[in-house]
């Protein structure tokens, strides 16, 4: 069996990770259990944070309320500090305020499949929207571990287009 690629370890390499990004050349690597986790947080870590969403700023609208005609006056002018309209003369005014909301729907599903007769769970799937901390926003991931092929396999990927897959014998991924 081959050894960790991971320097100085001597483990032997039981997970193929696989380093996609979309402005750089990919990466493969085989590397121990324990590297597997190290390596899919560096890759995670080397990518930019999402730049925060920045919410426009809404301006009120001053109306006279009597002919409707747009004014230039704060909003928020006290009752004796406006000025008659230039148009009517009117000092009734209307203030229309505008709110924008944004709402963001995230969802993850998982699977366990067993077999009567059996105990436990042969195979365990979840895949779905999942949040970053490093980074500060959302991503997708898959994980699958069937028992009964012996296999491990875990799919990310990043807001910005990464993707990390890391894929090894069910039996040599334990922590």
């Amino acid at each position: 069996m081959d050894t960790c690629e991971w320097p100085s370890c001597q483990s032997p390499g039981t997970h193929k990770v696989e380093v996609r990004f979309p402005d750089l050349p990919g990466e493969t690597w085989l590397v121990c259990r324990l590297h597997d986790h190290t390596l899919k947080g560096q890759a995670v870590r080397s990518r930019p944070k999402k730049s925060p969403v920045v919410e426009r700023a809404v301006q009120n609208v001053v109306r006279c309320d009597s002919c409707e005609r747009v004014l230039e006056e704060r909003s928020d002018a006290a009752l004796g500090e406006r000025r008659p309209c230039p148009h009517c003369g009117s000092s009734v005014r209307r203030i229309e305020v505008q709110v924008f909301e944004a709402l963001t729907v995230h969802e993850k599903v998982g699977v366990k499949v067993k077999r009567s007769g059996k105990g436990g769970w042969i195979l365990n799937t979840t895949s779905g929207d999942e949040y970053t901390n490093d980074l500060e926003a959302w991503g997708k991931r898959a994980l699958t571990t069937d028992r009964e092929r012996n296999v491990y396999r875990e799919v990310i990927e990043l807001w910005d287009g990464t993707r990390i897959e890391s894929t090894a014998r069910l039996s040599d991924h334990h922590d």
